[in-house]
């Protein structure tokens, strides 16, 4: 079974450089800012950073003396259970209800369910349809 819950994410763009990613954990623990999902990638000399929070303000605080610029979005949380194929009808079922998923990450710690981030065209609708049809899509 799956279900989904909105949340916000942080998303934020830093000079690309050796540490960077060192850095801003360092920072966010020495707040007390609880990392519940984290991406981060390098392009063309840019660090590029989406993390969900506990606490989004103090990770912001925690942050915002060397990254200004930080972007508030709101996701989708879904968790699923982990097992080969349920990502599979969830994405078939926005996609039939013409929901665009724009990018989505996740990982699978606990080793029982899979928690993915997704940023939808409609991410109250995708979460409507998710919870409401999940025992229909069999997962």
């Amino acid at each position: 079974m799956a279900r989904a819950l909105l949340a916000k994410e942080l998303y934020f763009v830093a000079k690309d450089e050796t540490g960077i990613l060192g850095r801003v954990v360092t920072a966010m623990a020495l707040e007390g800012v609880y990392i519940v999902h984290l991406s981060c990638y390098s392009f063309e000399g840019q660090a590029y950073f989406q993390t969900v929070t506990k606490d989004n303000e103090k990770a912001k605080k925690a942050i915002g003396y060397f990254i200004p610029n930080i972007e508030e979005r709101d996701v989708l949380l879904v968790e699923f259970e982990n097992k080969v194929g349920t990502l599979a009808p969830v994405a078939k079922l926005l996609g039939s209800n013409r929901i665009h998923i724009r990018y989505c990450y996740g990982s699978s710690g606990d080793g029982f369910k899979i928690v993915g981030v997704f940023s939808t065209s409609d991410n109250a609708q995708a979460r409507d349809l998710i919870n409401a049809d999940s025992q229909a899509l069999g997962i």
